[in-house]
C-alpha cells in the first residue's frame, strides 16, 4: 500500500500576547502511517541563536509538540490542541519565548519530514500581524 505523502502549500504565524499560533496549510491530510513531521527552524541575524518548532505525529495521532533550542541542546514539550475540522491545516500554538530569543531579524523556514526523510525545509513564513 503506497501513502500519499501531503506538502506544506503555506505556514502562517500569528503572534499574541506571550504565545503564537503557527497554522500549516498541507495539500493533503497526515498520512496515517509511519512519522510525520511539520515545522518552523528558526535562526537569529547572526546565526547565533536556532530554534526548531515541531508537531511530529505517528500512525495520524499527534505525538509531541516541542521546541528545541539548538543552543542548549534541550527540548521543551508544549500541549498540542486540535482545532478545526479540515484535515489539511494544523493549528498549533507555543509560547512566544522561542521566537524572541531570535532577535528581530530572524530567519523563519518551514519544513516537512516524512518518515525521516526531510521532503520540504525552506518553505516561506508569514507573519501575520
Amino acid at each position: 500500500m503506497t501513502t500519499s505523502v501531503p506538502l506544506l502549500t503555506s505556514v502562517s504565524l500569528y503572534p499574541g500576547n506571550g504565545s503564537f499560533i503557527v497554522k500549516y496549510e498541507l495539500s493533503g491530510p497526515v498520512p496515517q502511517l509511519d512519522t510525520f513531521l511539520i515545522g518552523i527552524h528558526g535562526v537569529s541575524q547572526d546565526g547565533q541563536t536556532i530554534r526548531q518548532l515541531g508537531t511530529k505525529f505517528l500512525d495520524g495521532d499527534c505525538i509531541a509538540n516541542f521546541v528545541f533550542d539548538h543552543n542548549a541542546a534541550r527540548q521543551e514539550n508544549v500541549d498540542y490542541v486540535p482545532v478545526g475540522h479540515d484535515p489539511r491545516v494544523i493549528h498549533t500554538s507555543f509560547p512566544s519565548a522561542p521566537l524572541e530569543a531570535l532577535g528581530t531579524s530572524q530567519k523563519l523556514r518551514g519544513y516537512l519530514n516524512y518518515t525521516g526523510e526531510d521532503r520540504q525545509a525552506d518553505i516561506e513564513v508569514h507573519i501575520i500581524s
